[in-house]
């Protein structure tokens, strides 16, 4: 390879960590960053750059959200086509054309690991590897993710909407399909390393909006994503159980120590394989039983690990040990 050639591949290696680390890195430190803030709010030293610190997220936050320059949108477009690339992603549709445009669809994607990054790069506009029917697919991710400098208006643009029953109701109203994690920020809490623990079976919220509407819901399954980030959970006896739940309240989310290569927040190069399953029909129901929605909660949880066992050979993850709670 002549020096002008790998030079060129270089250079392209450390656009594309720049593009990862912007892509995804960025909530990471919005987060650490807030939570020694607050932290340093109580040393008479430090709390005049705490605040400081704290008001300059506020008024970013304050600034405006409307559709992204052109230029922005070109660079999102990279991000995500780097981060496709960074995890060699790749993603299969069990059946592409069971997916209609024009019908809704709730999607349910597991697991969520320290942090869901394939569920951005996936299922944006700016993956060419969806089917037609999930294109305009919107993200719902906490509202806490939403209320971050830099990362407020990044994910906006990405399509990220803010999880609450009103804003699914408008969505799938609309027409509008939408992807979310059910195990949400609670599966942070009962997940373990080396294991994959999803956090579904109390989780009928997401079932009974999908039947409100009649959208079907489809499992899909990051294979790899776990491998993206070390990562410790405090707790006792280090970390007071209080401390832990003060930080949870105030962030809206679960606090972890996480890290990715050299412990900086760019994550582990790992491949990552997203398996998305077929439909599963629900009834149009304004208001149906707890019986009903229990049912169709039981035939998601169970395409899921039908999905899991299935494909687990095929991504490299045979030795892969799941529990669903």
């Amino acid at each position: 390879m002549s020096w002008h050639a790998s030079f060129h591949l270089h250079l392209r290696e450390i656009a594309m960590t720049v593009a990862i680390s912007f892509w995804v890195a960025q909530i990471i430190g919005n987060s650490m960053g807030t939570i020694v803030a607050l932290c340093l709010l109580c040393h008479p030293w430090a709390c005049l750059p705490a605040s400081i610190f704290l008001l300059l997220q506020l008024a970013v936050i304050a600034l405006p959200v409307g559709d992204a320059p052109y230029i922005v949108e070109r660079c999102i477009h990279f991000a995500v086509q780097s981060a496709m690339a960074y995890f060699s992603c790749k993603v299969t549709v069990e059946d592409a054309a069971a997916f209609k445009p024009g019908q809704a669809y709730v999607v349910g994607m597991e697991p969520h690991s320290a942090l869901p990054v394939a569920m951005p790069m996936v299922f944006s506009d700016h993956c060419d590897q969806l089917p037609e029917g999930l294109r305009g697919i919107k993200l719902l991710a906490h509202t806490a993710a939403l209320y971050m400098p830099a990362t407020r208006h990044f994910w906006w643009w990405l399509g990220v909407r803010p999880i609450d029953k009103a804003n699914i109701h408008k969505l799938l109203e609309a027409k509008n399909s939408v992807v979310l994690v059910p195990g949400g920020n609670t599966e942070c809490r009962v997940m373990k390393h080396g294991q994959e623990t999803l956090y579904l079976r109390k989780r009928l919220g997401f079932v009974r909006l999908a039947m409100n509407h009649g959208a079907p819901l489809v499992p899909a399954f990051a294979f790899g994503q776990t491998d993206t980030y070390s990562w410790v959970r405090p707790g006792p006896p280090y970390v007071p159980q209080r401390v832990v739940d003060f930080f949870r309240r105030v962030l809206g989310f679960v606090p972890l120590i996480m890290w990715g290569v050299w412990f900086s927040a760019v994550p582990y190069k790992v491949p990552m394989h997203v398996v998305i399953g077929r439909p599963l029909q629900t009834p149009q129901m304004d208001n149906p039983c707890e019986k009903d929605v229990q049912h169709h909660l039981d035939l998601y949880i169970t395409a899921m690990e039908k999905l899991c066992d299935k494909y687990k050979h095929e991504t490299g993850h045979t030795d892969m040990q799941f529990q669903i709670v």
